[in-house]
């Protein structure tokens, strides 16, 4: 099997872990070795489409509970599904180029049962002008920085990651010890 069958498959499933990281791990990896860069744009597109949607579908199921049926029945959360509804382009738009906006706009969406295919369109062009966006600047640093840019911002990818795994991590042990 073709290794590089390995790498594709862990820039996929990069974005259910860290977004972020995982498409500035695969805009380094496209500036760094050029001959990857088709695949690997559609390869992290897809990943991060995916793993987008399945988002969607978490706010979408919370109506199985009586509790959140008779919650969404609230003035003020109607009103919010309304501007939601009524403004979903920037709504994910904004969401998508915001740290820690992505997973409650797009629960939040399926939660509020956000035309399905509207929802996929939007979330899919936000992807494409994202990656597009941090692909351009990574190569363009490549261009200006070279080698030093390559490996500073495979760093800065593994530095993000480990945070974040760090805050959960942190998070979750604390929340444990304030529960004894």
């Amino acid at each position: 099997m073709d290794p590089s069958w390995y790498l594709y498959a862990g820039i996929f499933f990069g974005p259910f872990v860290q977004e972020d990281a995982a498409v500035i791990a695969a805009a380094t990896l496209s500036a760094s070795d050029p001959q990857h860069f088709p695949t690997v744009f559609f390869v992290i597109l897809f990943g991060l489409f995916v793993s987008d949607i399945w988002k969607y579908w978490i706010g979408y199921s919370a109506h199985a509970s009586s509790r959140a049926r008779k919650w969404a029945e609230k003035d003020r959360v109607m009103a919010m599904s309304d501007r939601v509804q009524r403004h979903a382009v920037m709504t994910l738009l904004a969401a998508r180029f915001l740290p820690l906006a992505r997973v409650p706009a797009y629960v939040a969406c399926g939660y509020f049962k956000m035309n399905y295919v509207k929802f996929c369109v939007i979330i899919f062009v936000t992807a494409l002008l994202y990656c597009m966006a941090m692909f351009a600047l990574i190569h363009f640093l490549g261009e200006i920085f070279g080698d030093q840019m390559r490996v500073g911002l495979g760093l800065a990818a593994v530095a993000i990651i480990m945070t974040v795994g760090s805050v959960a991590l942190i998070k979750r042990r604390r929340s444990k010890f304030e529960a004894d």
